[in-house]
């Protein structure tokens, strides 16, 4: 059992969250710093990040010694965050589940909106780009 949880409002009650590998961690102007799976348990959403103050954004892993860091230097930046899913050789015993972690940022130049995003890859890796569906089957 998790030992995370979040609050759903829509259904009045807590929901476990099991731990993900990679974890974000939200850094701001002011110094505090919120944390995906906080030390008091809270499973916290991507929705409660303040973008209007943050300052910098890190992915972090409890398994793994790397660190990948994201420093908000412009005020047009807007904060992204996904997973990527894929599933090799579905439904046989040779299955094969893969998460990549995805996040950057994405903001207006002139007309177009320009994003750059980070991928982190199964071996913890980081691959980054201007197109993830370039990104496939890792």
């Amino acid at each position: 059992m998790s030992k995370f949880k979040f609050f759903r409002k829509d259904l009045n009650q807590w929901i476990s969250a099991p731990e993900e590998m990679w974890q974000w961690e939200a850094y701001y102007e002011d110094g505090q710093i919120l944390k995906q799976f906080g030390e008091d348990g809270i499973f916290h959403q991507f929705a409660e990040i303040n973008q209007d103050q943050l300052a910098m954004f890190k992915m972090t892993s409890r398994h793994h010694p790397q660190t990948y860091s994201l420093l908000f230097s412009d005020p047009g930046m807007k904060l992204i965050h996904f997973y990527r899913n894929t599933i090799l050789n579905a439904g046989v015993e040779s299955e094969q589940r893969t998460r990549l972690y995805c996040f950057g940022y994405e903001k207006k130049i002139g007309s177009k909106t320009h994003k750059v995003i980070m991928i982190i890859t199964p071996p913890n890796g980081l691959i980054v780009t201007e197109n993830p569906a370039l990104v496939t089957g890792i």
